[in-house]
């Protein structure tokens, strides 16, 4: 909780020290804090674990099953066990389901990580597993794997659960939340866009997913606190996708609620039997 005290020193902070304040808020944004704990089952299935490297260090890998892969994928301050709910339905249908913890997440190595590393990540993890037919991405993860796939990377069927639409938005609307003036976040995204050596329209889940050839179920609570539901709407259009709109689960019990989970599981499976409604 922000006091009007805190956001009056930040507001001082960013206008006498702009670039100061710009520095300090990207470090904040880019160090993961933990997500809400969730209880969520543990997976029955037998599961085996590795460590890929990843650029100077490297990420922690646990996978089930021997069928083909899919990818789950976690949302920020999440870990590779933010989907275990997903795991042993996925086994059971016959696949082999592939989590891990993103850079500076859980057990990976790191302090701090960005989208584009996020993405980095997922496409070693998924040409080391691949060929992959199915990635399951929550929040965050769904950017970085619409970014993996622009560079190269074959996601098979995607899902989205409560994907945002722009993190440049969401960054400025952290620092409208904390107080810090809007100058300062634009200051910190054109830095970091200068030293990814991205451009900023070019990020966006919607614009990514435009060019993506894969089928896409988007799931997105209309309660959703954390990410509107008006961004899984967009992606959704955008990706001429499916969209699945649940009620009274919010931005996480989308993880662990088994209707959802059933319907995500058939989608990629694409069980000609069942249908998802949206």
């Amino acid at each position: 909780m922000i006091t009007k005290i805190r956001r009056r020193a930040f507001r001082a902070f960013g206008t006498l020290a702009p670039e100061t304040a710009a520095g300090w808020f990207e470090r904040v944004l880019l160090t993961p804090r933990p997500a809400p704990k969730q209880d969520t089952p543990v997976p029955i299935a037998p599961h085996h674990s590795a460590r890929i490297p990843y650029g100077d260090g490297w990420v922690n890998v646990t996978h089930w099953g021997d069928g083909p892969t899919v990818l789950l994928l976690h949302g920020w301050g999440g870990t590779s066990t933010s989907l275990f709910a997903y795991v042993d339905p996925l086994v059971q249908e016959g696949f082999k389901a592939v989590a891990f913890d993103a850079p500076a997440h859980g057990q990976s190595a790191g302090v701090r990580t960005n989208l584009v590393e996020y993405a980095g990540a997922v496409m070693q993890v998924g040409n080391f597993f691949g060929p992959v037919v199915g990635t399951v991405a929550h929040s965050f993860g769904g950017p970085a794997s619409a970014l993996a796939a622009a560079h190269g990377m074959d996601p098979g069927r995607v899902v989205m659960l409560g994907a945002p639409l722009s993190i440049y938005e969401m960054s400025l609307e952290v620092a409208d939340a904390i107080g810090l003036p809007r100058k300062v976040a634009e200051l910190m995204a054109t830095r970091l866009a200068r030293r990814l050596q991205f451009e900023w329209q070019d990020m966006s889940t919607d614009k990514l997913v435009s060019k993506l050839a894969a089928q896409m179920l988007v799931v997105h609570d209309r309660g959703d606190r954390t990410v509107p539901f008006a961004n899984g709407v967009a992606i959704s259009e955008a990706a001429g996708g499916r969209l699945l709109e649940t009620e009274d689960l919010g931005h996480r019990g989308i993880l662990t609620d088994r209707s959802v989970i059933s319907q995500v599981v058939d989608f990629v499976a694409d069980s000609p039997s069942k249908r998802v409604t949206a």
